[in-house]
């Protein structure tokens, strides 16, 4: 007799199912985790360049490009399929610029990372210079 039982039929089924439902999430967290660990990045890069700015008492700018930056870059941030978008703009700029001056002010907005299915954002308070992640 040729062919497979039913029970065999039902097995490969079951693990097929179970594979199914368990590599799916592991890939969604790994891309998550790239993708959150990108924005820390950025969030640190921000905090950095207050910091240099009040301590030196020299301006600092951070530049976010949708290509990878040009080695004279002082301070720059790119990460390859991380698109940013700077206070909720409807047209993507080539170039997004974040400025902080020697008295801790900065010139503020908000800053929108987007992946293909994730987002974050972090916020820039103009008056205090203060960067902070926007909890969604």
């Amino acid at each position: 007799m040729k062919g497979f039982t039913l029970l065999e039929l039902l097995v490969v089924v079951a693990l097929i199912s179970l594979l199914a439902l368990i590599v799916p999430p592991a890939l969604f967290n790994d891309t998550t985790r790239q993708f959150n660990k990108a924005v820390d990045s950025a969030l640190l890069t921000l905090r950095r360049a207050r910091l240099e700015a009040v301590m030196e008492k020299k301006s600092r700018t951070v530049t976010f490009s949708s290509r990878p930056p040009e080695a004279d870059d002082e301070e720059s941030w790119y990460r390859d399929g991380i698109e940013v978008v700077f206070s909720g703009d409807d047209v993507q700029p080539q170039i997004v610029k974040v400025s902080f001056f020697p008295d801790g002010s900065s010139t503020g907005g908000v800053l929108t990372f987007k992946d293909n299915r994730l987002r974050r954002r972090i916020s820039i308070h103009p008056q205090s210079g203060r960067v902070s992640i926007e909890r969604e």
